[in-house]
């Protein structure tokens, strides 16, 4: 479980700051070695090194939403 946490942890600190250097577009989903990746689109078009790594599809599709929402809301990174 404490494993679990600390990965939460460094997925929302690397998403707050992509979000912050204003580069960031949106998240998108991938697949890399059998796992739903997901990775942030910079304004160039160009791909983010995988943010975060799922074996469940669906917890991959949360996290590039939740990504999305808060880039494009203007929400504080840090309030995730």
């Amino acid at each position: 479980m404490t494993t679990k946490l600390a990965e939460t942890q460094l997925w929302q600190r690397n998403l707050a700051s992509l979000i912050r250097s204003g580069l960031f577009q949106r998240a998108e989903i991938g697949r890399s070695s059998g796992l739903y990746t997901v990775v942030g689109v910079y304004g160039d078009g160009s791909h983010s090194a995988p943010l975060a790594k799922y074996s469940d599809s669906r917890r991959a599709t949360d996290a590039a939403e939740t990504a999305n929402f808060m880039a494009q809301s203007g929400h504080s990174a840090e309030q995730n």
